[in-house]
């Protein structure tokens, strides 16, 4: 469990809102799933309609097994009056409302769903409970069909639409939501598809059963119309209780007067203390990053404080455990989570520019940037030097351009894409649509296609060339960081750094130690679940690790002896049999 973080001598406490902010977000949140999974269930009982009535209510006896239980009961009841509740105080909280529009989405289907949601739990739970009302799908589909059906259907895209939109912005900051977005999305567009469909196939058969009409007593209408009626009384009695409070804070802190906040390179604005930095960079539509939307998920909004952070409270324990995370340096904070009271100046640590911010400012980082595992090659001419030095420019030019042809066509034959090309050297990447094993493959066949395309170059140029081409080619797979960088004179390019792409370069540079045309971590073949012939294994030093490393070499390499190859910083290496 971590421990929250003491407050230092000097500082002052967080405020209440402050304090409140980190376990209110896990109880909206803890709530908010509970919904969504009773939603879930609901609308695939729905989507059951498809195969007919008595389905869905043969599924409907599991499903009520728990949700009708006094633990399922006062989950989701509990849950449906805890997360409005806490979802409007984070609106409260706010000091600004010029925000992303998927922010003003999310607060607009909030405020819609418990006023059309009212009517749908008072006519099934709350009459079923108080006047034994038949709550089975054939009767609540009787009473629905074909009136209320556009309605319903509006109704159960709100909520599937809103419990999504919640989803997604709060794991796409995290590294494994990348593999399972899509699987996400296509479940996301489906069940409520399917639910739409069942619904109206259900309905239609509903209709045509040879049962009496439903007849409603007065007490049982006047009881309806009462809860109803009180229910959403209450609901915007909670809203306008809201609404007066925000008034009331914003007439206070006016009354209090302004304070000073320099930003680095965008001047001095004057605000009244109460918005968090995060909202007064939204006000005046300052250049920001904000992937998680203000929840302290991430660090995007980071910034480093340069006067004033004594008169800060100190890091809460959600924003302390994401600092400690990225080892951020002592007066690094997190612009969403701060709140300055007095005069405070800070620099922006991830900068955007204007021309890709939104009205508020708002910069939202590319969903495709984050780690991703991917299978990398580094490949290079060997002697390149001394060939350039013997050709003319115009042959050399002729002859790179058939190398870069035959190898560009050698790696997206197996689902590659070159990443960069550097002179007499290259960089592609696998795996961007497949699993590591495959990719681990797809790199080694393209490799062993790229010798094979070197080889009939050498027969194409042989009274050409002063020295026969030879490439070496490093493979390894891993975590890798991918996303694009941008300027005006050099435009968009995607990249792949990291470790994995440190180590295949290394592999790379191994080839010409190891006689080999390729070198394979041992971690990549394993990966791909196959066994290759002509392999030679070798262990050798890699930068940044404090022991050897498996690898295979591949192609000229003579088979037999394993060797480790062992070299300082900077030393050239040296064999030495095991």
């Amino acid at each position: 469990m971590t421990a929250i973080p003491s407050t230092p001598a000097g500082r002052k406490p967080a405020s209440g809102f402050d304090q409140m902010s980190s376990w209110s977000r896990d109880v909206r949140f803890a709530s908010g799933c509970i919904l969504m999974v009773f939603a879930t269930t609901h609308f695939l009982n729905h989507a059951l309609g498809i195969f007919g009535v008595a389905a869905m209510e043969a599924a409907q006896e599991w499903r009520y097994w728990f949700w009708h239980s006094w633990v399922g009961t006062v989950a989701l009841y509990g849950s449906l009056i805890v997360h409005p509740v806490f979802a409007l105080l984070r609106v409260a909280q706010r000091r600004t409302f010029r925000m992303p529009m998927r922010e003003v989405i999310q607060i607009i289907l909030g405020v819609a769903i418990p006023l059309l949601l009212i009517d749908h739990i008072v006519g099934t739970r709350v009459q079923g409970s108080l006047f034994g009302q038949d709550e089975s799908y054939h009767a609540v589909l009787r009473r629905l069909w074909p009136g209320l059906a556009l309605s319903q259907s509006f109704l159960l895209l709100l909520v599937w639409t809103h419990g999504v939109i919640g989803l997604h912005f709060t794991f796409r900051a995290r590294d494994a939501y990348a593999s399972w977005r899509d699987p996400f999305l296509l479940v996301s567009i489906l069940i409520p598809l399917l639910a739409i469909i069942g619904f109206s196939v259900a309905g239609r058969e509903a209709q045509m059963m040879a049962l009496p009409p439903e007849l409603y007593t007065a007490n049982q209408v006047d009881a309806f119309n009462l809860h109803v009626t009180w229910a959403k009384r209450a609901f915007f009695g909670l809203i306008g209780g809201f609404a007066g409070f925000v008034v009331l804070r914003e007439l206070r802190a006016r009354a209090l007067g302004a304070i000073a906040v320099r930003f680095v390179g965008h001047g001095v604005r004057r605000v009244v203390p109460g918005p968090t930095l995060l909202e007064i960079f939204r006000r005046f539509g300052i250049p920001h990053a904000a992937l998680c939307g203000g929840r302290a998920r991430c660090a995007t909004c980071r910034v480093l404080v340069l006067d004033g952070g004594d008169d800060l409270p100190p890091p809460a324990q959600a924003e302390a455990r994401l600092l400690r995370r990225i080892s951020a340096g002592d007066h690094v904070r997190l612009a969403c989570q701060i709140r300055p009271k007095r005069d405070l100046q800070v620099q922006i640590l991830l900068a955007a520019k204007q021309r890709g911010a939104g009205p508020s400012g708002t910069v939202d980082p590319d969903d495709r940037i984050g780690k991703r595992g991917l299978t990398v090659m580094v490949a290079d001419l060997r002697a390149f030097t001394a060939l350039s030095e013997r050709q003319l420019p115009h042959e050399l030019m002729t002859l790179l351009n058939r190398f870069y042809d035959e190898m560009s066509q050698a790696i997206a034959a197996h689902g590659g894409r070159i990443e960069a090309i550097y002179g007499d050297g290259l960089m592609a990447v696998f795996g961007l649509e497949t699993t590591p094993g495959r990719a681990g493959a797809a790199a080694i066949a393209a490799a062993g296609d790229m010798v094979r395309a070197v080889d009939a170059l050498n027969r194409e140029y042989a009274n050409g060339l002063p020295l026969p081409l030879r490439i070496g080619i490093g493979i390894h797979g891993g975590q890798t960081i991918v996303g694009a960088v941008e300027n005006e004179s050099m435009g968009r390019r995607e990249i792949t750094v990291g470790e994995t792409v440190m180590i295949a370069s290394q592999l790379e540079a191994a080839t010409r130690r190891l006689l080999s045309d390729i070198v394979v971590s041992a971690e990549t073949v394993s990966a791909t679940g196959r066994s290759y012939r002509d392999t030679v294994p070798h262990k050798i030093a890699v930068k940044g690790r404090d022991k050897p490393m498996q690898v295979y070499g591949f192609g000229s390499t003579p088979a037999g002896a394993a060797t480790v190859i062992e070299s300082a910083p900077g030393a050239p290496a040296e064999q030495k049999p095991i």
